[in-house]
């Protein structure tokens, strides 16, 4: 079935001379697998610029039932991130945010929020200049998505986060189970607050993201290692 959309390159794989296989989201059929071929050639409907990870696409596909890979035909940027690439601060948090993605939406059906919260979250990568928080704010919000939202019900009573019921709670645990009670008292500030804008020191912005880390690694079954991490620690560190 020949299918148009519009797809975010999460993974490429480069398979022989012109052959790829691409991770894409698509906004109409979820997360799929598709094989293309990429050249710069004149008649070419793909150009490698089109499958760069993270590019935002219009995409023309054969979708094929009851098939694990599928096939790109045709495919054109409709938001060029010309901004990323310029910057070494957006490009560790651009790795970031792909490497996350990959580890979480391993066989996500469609959800035109989901691709909509990623799109929203790239251009604004892209177009603003003060995204030193993006990684934390899209940690945070994404959980929302992905069904673990943590609830701030923090109170003199429940001063402690519990990781694994993602909610405050009288009884204290230890890393990665539960918070102390100052790095609770930080938590639920943050999450008051759009941390995209707020005064967020670079120790607390360290100690936030190992906070999410810790809390996603409890909720999402595979997630492992974040290979970006060294990298964003450095850059976004200053």
């Amino acid at each position: 079935m020949r299918v148009s959309d519009q797809a975010i390159v999460l993974q490429a794989i480069k398979h022989g001379d012109k052959k790829f296989i691409l991770k894409l989201y698509t906004r109409g059929h979820g997360m799929i697998t598709v094989s293309t071929h990429v050249s710069n050639g004149v008649k070419s409907k793909i150009k490698p610029a089109s499958v760069l990870p993270l590019s935002l696409m219009d995409v023309e596909l054969i979708v094929k039932e009851n098939k694990e890979i599928h096939q790109l035909t045709e495919a054109s940027c409709y938001y060029v991130s010309s901004q990323i690439s310029n910057s070494i601060a957006k490009l560790s948090i651009a790795q970031f945010l792909n490497e996350i993605l990959i580890k979480t939406l391993k066989e996500q059906s469609a959800n035109t929020h989901v691709y909509e919260f990623i799109e929203t979250c790239l251009k604004f990568l892209n177009d603003t200049d003060n995204c030193i928080n993006l990684h934390l704010y899209f940690l945070s919000e994404f959980t929302r998505y992905l069904g673990f939202e943590p609830q701030n019900n923090f109170t003199s009573n429940t001063p402690y986060f519990d990781c694994r019921e993602g909610r405050f709670s009288s009884v204290g645990l230890t890393m990665p189970l539960g918070l102390n009670k100052e790095d609770s008292l930080l938590f639920s500030e943050f999450l008051k607050i759009n941390s995209l804008k707020s005064g967020i020191t670079n120790v607390q912005r360290q100690t936030l993201l190992e906070i999410l880390l810790a809390y996603y690694k409890l909720h999402v079954p595979g997630f492992n290692e974040v290979k970006s991490l060294e990298v964003l620690r450095e850059v976004v560190s200053g």
